[in-house]
């Protein structure tokens, strides 16, 4: 069954294969549809669990603003669910990342390890404003208002192949704009960078050469401020198990070889 409510939301999820748990939490205006081309090769030796958050894809289009709890409260309830037991291998995308390391001030000893894919861990009150301009302008003008300001910027279609962009695209647009500019309004009250130096799991980032949106030495800064990372660096976009969902399966394998 593809729907399930907790926390006082229906959510669409896919829970596939058998064996540790791995969850991913997909970027702001994705869907777990963005995982498509990683999961199957994970699917053999894992139990993967995916689902769009609330106000995205297939779950339910609320319309009261939420917080940065709520969202790993979601989670919680997902999992509790569905009966996912831990500890969980976690593996967030873009602004998902700020979901992980909420949980993991929760739940330290749940989470097995993480991956981080062009993390964007905290918003600087200085970046604020622009960011809730942004959600000001998905509601008043739709997400087509948005779009040469953020799709464009994050995905030039030359980063794929033109059906993988045009799907990635029709998705994109076809976003709730209240959905979407909640997400904005919750990013932008969160910073979360000091977390990074408590986590004490095994910890993979991940950066995209052609991320035009965060550079490499950026998620490069991010990954040396959680002891002890593994940081890497692979030809993909911002929205990288996307653009390239064959070198992130990859890295994820020979992370998780043990």
């Amino acid at each position: 069954m593809p729907w399930i409510e907790a926390n006082g939301v229906s959510f669409h999820y896919k829970l596939e294969g058998a064996g540790p748990a791995i969850v991913f939490l997909h970027e702001i205006g994705g869907s777990l549809d963005s995982w498509d081309g990683v999961i199957p090769a994970l699917t053999g030796r894992f139990a993967v669990l995916r689902y769009d958050q609330r106000g995205f894809g297939l779950s339910e289009k609320v319309r009261a603003a939420y917080s940065l709890d709520q969202l790993v409260d979601d989670l919680e309830a997902l999992l509790a669910a569905l009966r996912i037991p831990a500890p969980y291998r976690i593996v967030s995308l873009a602004a998902s990342s700020m979901q992980a390391l909420r949980f993991w001030e929760r739940r330290p000893k749940d989470v097995a390890s993480f991956v981080f894919c062009n993390p964007a861990p905290g918003v600087d009150p200085s970046r604020a404003e622009a960011l809730n301009n942004v959600a000001a302008k998905a509601e008043s003008e739709g997400i087509r208002g948005i779009i040469p300001a953020m799709l464009d910027k994050s995905y030039p279609p030359s980063l794929s192949d033109r059906e993988t962009y045009e799907n990635y695209r029709g998705r994109y647009m076809a976003n709730d704009p209240v959905g979407f500019a909640h997400a904005f309004r919750m990013m932008a009250k969160n910073n979360l960078l000091q977390v990074l130096a408590s986590v004490t799991c095994p910890s993979l980032v991940i950066a995209g050469r052609q991320d035009f949106i965060r550079a490499v030495s950026v998620t490069e800064g991010i990954a040396k401020q959680i002891p002890g990372a593994r940081f890497e660096t692979i030809d993909a976009g911002h929205f990288m198990p996307t653009t390239s969902p064959g070198a992130l399966s990859a890295l994820l394998m020979d992370f998780w070889k043990d």
